[in-house]
């Protein structure tokens, strides 16, 4: 049937029944004839005296519609003014339920019916006093006013009044006729607060209640300009500024209210319609999810702000309580693969059996080669750590490959990076020519190649040992030869002079000052070809990255000055792409720490040192007591 009469105008049906409209006799005959062109069309028949043509008022599901407007069902209202007063807890809730479908045309419906929903709550005994008797009558009374209201119309202004109470939340639907003047109220609607909501700040509980009724009005107002009118003077400008900071929890309604198109006006308490509905609610506090959706945003912003590190501990107590790495555990040891205790399937395990040759374990943690297995709980704090200062999708994954593994952990990296929005927002996309290839110095810090970075008015000098990639960042006042040279003095006397210093041809590396510096430590000055930065590409490629991270850092509030040394600490121990190893690794000849867990390393060398030094020092300490005169204490 709703096939049948698809797309014609001011025509409605519930199975099959059809209603059929129009604003003057002319439109409406029109209306009917398209409907039995289209029932004919579709082999469809009608029982004629079923049919009512013409008739100024009809009752159609539950409601009595004419031109004036909307009313309810006398037959449904006769039934709930005749019924005996209930003796039990059911027959009260089941004589709200049936007033309730008549609360949009019933003045103080909430206020009324207070009496009677209290008696609904859990741990109240059941009594029927005088105030409940007059709860009822007053119900029973109320439903024999009769109340109109108006049709909604497309054409005319639409706005919704709100408010926010420590109770509940009100809004009234109501539309203006332009000729007369007169607001007509549509819709009236009430919502009382969960116990949790009750205890947001009033903004929070007014900017609720905008979101609410815009939701509640959805089929009204989707798609066409409308007003929301609040007695809340501070929302005008957050909801109707793109640029506002709001909360992080009025931010989540803004993001959700995106796809209205709406203005947000001022209104004195006094004059707001909905000011009463909301001190007086009704209905269930539990029957929309909106705090669900915003509680659980406000839990995500605050568990991933700053993800903090993970010690071994912390892995030794997750594989504990890790079912699945358990199993896995006594599999390795027992080397029995096709059993899997309850609770654990064995498509988990064969993703272990696949690369079971290369797993090791303790009594506390299962070791994948020289890699710690992380437990499932900890697997997504291990990826923000991974991914603090916003390094690509290569980057993050090789740096946890130094320390860390987990079944699917590429996958589960580029899916977290992908959806990263300050990655997505600051991420460029580039088309190069093809590059002609330097060779590798022979030693670290044998060459390296020097930059400048200008973010928000300041100068930072980058310096890149070209053999290890690892990278330095020094901030400069400016960039002459007089502030850059102390700046590399000082860089050089701890890593030693380099044989060659590769530039651009920039203010500070052509004067006299540079040259005589050159001169003087012993290096090679190679200034590569003007206006072509790629001769330079291994700090121009650094100072990219740096500020793609400085963009992340700032799109998610933080001060980018704080976090350099985070960029730093994670580019500089996460192997290169080129080389496959850490450029911290390559120049000190060591692993460095970072937040990650790792195993311990045995060097070899190290031990030889070691023995080496005890041997020295017994023979000092043989030498020295023998010349003085020692006594034991």
């Amino acid at each position: 049937m709703s096939d049948a009469i698809q797309g014609i105008p001011c025509v409605k049906n519930i199975s099959d029944d059809i209603y059929v409209g129009g604003i003057d006799k002319d439109t409406h005959d029109r209306h009917l004839r398209q409907v039995f062109h289209q029932l004919h069309e579709n082999g469809l028949t009608i029982n004629l005296p079923k049919c009512q043509f013409r008739v100024p008022t009809m009752l159609f599901f539950g409601h009595v519609f004419s031109e004036k407007g909307m009313s309810p069902d006398p037959r449904k209202v006769e039934a709930l003014q005749n019924v005996a007063p209930p003796s039990n807890v059911s027959e009260v809730r089941s004589l709200l339920s049936s007033a309730a479908f008549c609360s949009r045309f019933i003045k103080d419906f909430a206020l009324i019916t207070r009496p009677l929903r209290q008696l609904t709550c859990d741990g109240i005994k059941w009594q029927w006093t005088q105030e409940e008797q007059s709860s009822f009558e007053s119900l029973q009374a109320a439903l024999s006013t009769k109340t109109t209201l108006g049709y909604f119309n497309p054409k005319k202004p639409t706005s919704i009044f709100v408010d926010g109470s420590p109770v509940g939340l009100g809004a009234v639907l109501t539309q203006k006729d332009e000729s007369t003047k007169e607001v007509t109220p549509l819709h009236y609607a009430s919502c009382p607060l969960t116990p949790t909501q009750a205890r947001y700040p009033q903004i929070d509980r007014e900017a609720l209640s905008i979101y609410w009724a815009i939701k509640r009005f959805h089929l009204f107002v989707y798609g066409k300009e409308f007003k929301v009118i609040t007695d809340h003077k501070p929302l005008v400008n957050l909801f109707n500024n793109p640029s506002s900071k709001p909360s992080a929890r009025i931010e989540r309604w803004l993001m959700e209210l995106q796809q209205y198109r709406f203005t947000v006006e001022y209104r004195p308490g006094a004059s707001n319609p909905a000011d009463y509905a909301s001190r007086h609610p009704v209905g269930d506090p539990e029957s929309h999810n909106y705090e669900v959706e915003s509680e659980e945003h406000i839990s995500f912003v605050t568990r991933n702000a700053v993800p903090r590190a993970v010690t071994l501990s912390e892995i030794e107590s997750g594989t504990a309580k890790d079912p699945a790495l358990q199993a896995v555990m006594s599999a390795v040891k027992s080397d029995c693969w096709h059993k899997a205790p309850p609770g654990v399937s064995l498509s988990e395990l064969s993703r272990y059996e696949q690369v079971k040759e290369q797993l090791t374990c303790t009594d506390t943690v299962l070791l994948k080669s020289d890699r710690l297995v992380v437990p499932a709980a900890l697997q997504e704090r291990i990826i923000d750590i991974a991914h603090e200062g916003h390094l690509g999708i290569v980057k993050t994954k090789a740096l946890l490959r130094e320390k860390v593994w987990f079944p699917c952990m590429d996958k589960v990296v580029e899916t977290k990076i992908k959806t990263c929005l300050p990655c997505q927002v600051v991420t460029p996309i580039y088309t190069r020519e093809p590059l002609q290839m330097s060779v590798l110095p022979d030693n670290p810090f044998d060459e390296v190649s020097i930059d400048f970075a200008h973010v928000d008015g300041e100068t930072l000098l980058l310096l890149v040992d070209d053999y290890s990639r690892f990278p330095f960042i020094e901030p400069v006042s400016s960039t002459s030869a007089s502030a850059v040279i102390p700046k590399l003095d000082q860089l050089f006397a701890t890593f030693g002079t380099p044989s060659v210093v590769k530039s651009d041809n920039g203010p500070p590396f052509n004067g006299e000052k540079f040259a005589k510096f050159a001169h003087v430590l012993g290096f090679r000055h190679s200034k590569v070809t003007p206006l072509w930065p790629r001769a330079n590409g291994e700090v121009e490629r650094f100072v990219k990255t740096l500020k793609k991270c400085i963009k992340a850092a700032k799109a998610e509030g933080r001060n980018w000055r704080k976090e350099l040394q985070v960029i730093l600490r994670n580019y500089r121990t996460t192997p290169h792409a080129t080389t496959a190893v850490a450029p911290a690794v390559l120049l000190f000849k060591r692993p460095v720490r970072n937040k990650l867990p790792q195993a311990n390393h045995v060097d070899p060398v190290a031990e030889i040192v070691r023995e080496r030094d005890s041997s020295q020092k017994s023979k000092i300490k043989a030498h020295a007591d023998s010349k003085t005169y020692v006594k034991p204490w």
